[in-house]
C-alpha cells in the first residue's frame, strides 16, 4: 500500500517515477554551493513535508492580489494541467534553493522569459483600472512576499521554529527576491509582516468572483483519490491558520463544531506525517545538491574522519581489514555484466539487501540505504559513495558508512577481468563497529558479515553468467 501510495505522490508532486525528474538528480552537476548553505534556513524551510501546505497557503495569499491573480487567471492552464504548473513551480524553487549560483541564475532567467508574455489589465481593489506585467517590480514583490510568509509559517506551525530563526529564512530569501526582480525585499520577519499589512492598509487585497474561483478549484482539486482525502485535511488546516481577514476575503471560515473551533492543525499533520513516512526525508533535488557539495569537499557527513581508509597502509589503529577476491565467471561478457550489476545497485540487490538508493545508478556522492534482517531485527545501514574504480579491467565503486551504520569505514565493490580471462568479484572492507552495542555483539556481526559476503558472491556469479 505504501509503495503504491509513494508512486501516486512522485507523480503529483514532480509528474515523473521514484528517482525524480531528471533535472532534479542533474542539480548534482556545478562548480560551486549555490546561494544557499546546506545548514541554511533555507534549507531547512524547503526541506522535509511542509512546503506541500505551503504551496497550498501561497496559491490562496497570492490570489488576493487582482493584479497576480489576473496573471494566473488569463495566462496559466492551472485548472486544465494544474501538476504540471506546480511542477513548473517545484523546479524554479528546489533549483534555486540547492543548485549551484549557475543553475539557480538560469532557473530564474528562464521563469522571467515566461513571464514576458503575462501582460493584461486589472481592477484594483479601489475600482481603478490597471496595466500589469508578471516581470513588474511591483507585482514581483507581492509574489515574493506571499511566498516567504506561506513558507515560514507552514515551516512554523507544522514543523515547528526555524532553528536558525525566522528573521535568518526571510533575510536569506530575501535573495530570490533580488533575482526575480523585486527590489528592496523583506529581510526580518517584522518587515515581512509589515509588508503584508502595507497591501491590506492600502486596500489593494480584494476578494471576488475570480478569487472564489481559484478557491473552489484548490478545495477540490483534480487529485488522485487516494490522494485527495490527505490534501483536504491538509487544506482545511492550511485554511485555519490564515489571518481571519484573508480568509474573509477568500470566503473561507474557520472549521468549527458549532461553536467550538476543531483543531485541523492535528489533521494537517497526520497528512503531513503519513507523507513523511512514504517519502524518503530527503527529496531528490536535496539529495543531488548534497552529491555536488561532498564532490566539492563542502560536506562531509561520513561516520569516520574521511575518504581514503581503504587506501591507508597500514590498516589505522583499531580497524580491521576484510578482501576477498572469488572467480565468478570468465570473458569480456562476464565481466561487463557483473560490472554492470555492480554499478546498478544489481549485486547488493540479488544479495538479498533492501536498496533504497537517491540516483538509480552509482555515482560519485550518491547515498544509499541497505535494509537487512527483518521486524524488529531489522538494520539499516547507510553509505555514500565516496570513490568510482574505473580502469579497464577493474571497475567498480568504494562507499563509506553513515550516521546509523552498524560499521565505520570503507568497503569496495569491483569487477576485475585478469590477463587469462577469469573474471572476479573483488571485496575490500576496512571497518571497525560503530558503537558499544555492535561491540557486544560482534560474534553476531561477524556472522552476519560472512553471510553477506557468501550472497554477495552467489549474486556475482548468478549476474557473469547473463
Amino acid at each position: 500500500m505504501l509503495d503504491v501510495l509513494r508512486g501516486k505522490l512522485h507523480t503529483t508532486f514532480s509528474t515523473q517515477g521514484s528517482h525524480g525528474p531528471v533535472w532534479e538528480r542533474e542539480l548534482d552537476a556545478g562548480d560551486d554551493a549555490g546561494y544557499f548553505a546546506h545548514d541554511s534556513p533555507v534549507w531547512v524551510v524547503h526541506g522535509g513535508m511542509s512546503p506541500m501546505a505551503a504551496g497550498i497557503r501561497a496559491l490562496l495569499t497570492q490570489a488576493l492580489h487582482p493584479g497576480a491573480l489576473a496573471g494566473i487567471a488569463e495566462h496559466s492552464n492551472y485548472q486544465s494541467d494544474p501538476l504540471a504548473r506546480l511542477a513548473g513551480t517545484i523546479r524554479w524553487i528546489y533549483t534555486l534553493t540547492y543548485g549551484d549560483t549557475r543553475a539557480a541564475n538560469r532557473a530564474c532567467a528562464w521563469v522571467q522569459r515566461l513571464h514576458v508574455p503575462v501582460t493584461g489589465s486589472y481592477t484594483s481593489g479601489s475600482g481603478e483600472q490597471l496595466q500589469y506585467s508578471a516581470n513588474d517590480p511591483g507585482l514581483s514583490a507581492w509574489v515574493h512576499i506571499a511566498f516567504a510568509d506561506a513558507f515560514l509559517r507552514a515551516h512554523e506551525i507544522f514543523s515547528g521554529p526555524v532553528p536558525q530563526g525566522a528573521d535568518a529564512y526571510v533575510a536569506q530569501w530575501a535573495k530570490a527576491g533580488e533575482l526575480m526582480g523585486v527590489l528592496d525585499p523583506p529581510r526580518s520577519d517584522a518587515e515581512l509582516r509589515a509588508a503584508i499589512a502595507g497591501y491590506e492598509s492600502r486596500g489593494e487585497l480584494v476578494g471576488g468572483p475570480r478569487v472564489a474561483e481559484v478557491v473552489s478549484f484548490l478545495k477540490n482539486p483534480p487529485l488522485d483519490p487516494m490522494i485527495l482525502p490527505g490534501y483536504k485535511l491538509l487544506f482545511t488546516a492550511v485554511v485555519d491558520t490564515l489571518p481571519e481577514s484573508h480568509r474573509r476575503l477568500l470566503g473561507l471560515e474557520r472549521s468549527r463544531l458549532g461553536p467550538i473551533p476543531l483543531p485541523s492543525t492535528l489533521g494537517g499533520k497526520a497528512a503531513l506525517g503519513l507523507a513523511g513516512i512514504t517519502l524518503a526525508k530527503k527529496g531528490p533535488a536535496e539529495l543531488a545538491a548534497r552529491r555536488r557539495l561532498f564532490r566539492l569537499g563542502v560536506l562531509n557527513d561520513l561516520s569516520y574522519p574521511g575518504p581514503g581508509l581503504l587506501t591507508r597502509v597500514p590498516v589505522p589503529p583499531g580497524y580491521r581489514l576484510m578482501t576477498l577476491r572469488e572467480p565468478v565467471g570468465h570473458g569480456p561478457a562476464a565481466f561487463a555484466a557483473l560490472l554492470e550489476g555492480i554499478m546498478s545497485w544489481g549485486l547488493h540487490e540479488r544479495s538479498g539487501l533492501r536498496v533504497r538508493a537517491d540516483v538509480p545508478r552509482v555515482a560519485l556522492g550518491s547515498r544509499v540505504e541497505l535494509g537487512f534482517g527483518t521486524g524488529p531485527a531489522r538494520i539499516t545501514a547507510p553509505c555514500r559513495v565516496v570513490r568510482l574504480i574505473d580502469e579497464p579491467t577493474r571497475a567498480g565503486f568504494v562507499y563509506g558508512t553513515l550516521a546509523g551504520h552498524p560499521e565505520r569505514g570503507e568497503e569496495s565493490f569491483a569487477a576485475v577481468l585478469d590477463d587469462d580471462g577469469t573474471v572476479y568479484l573483488e571485496l575490500r572492507a576496512v571497518s571497525r563497529h560503530s558503537n558499544w552495542f555492535y561491540r557486544l555483539g560482534a560474534p553476531v556481526t561477524e556472522s552476519a558479515q560472512a553471510l553477506a559476503t557468501r550472497r554477495y558472491v552467489a549474486a556475482a556469479r548468478d549476474l557473469a553468467r547473463q
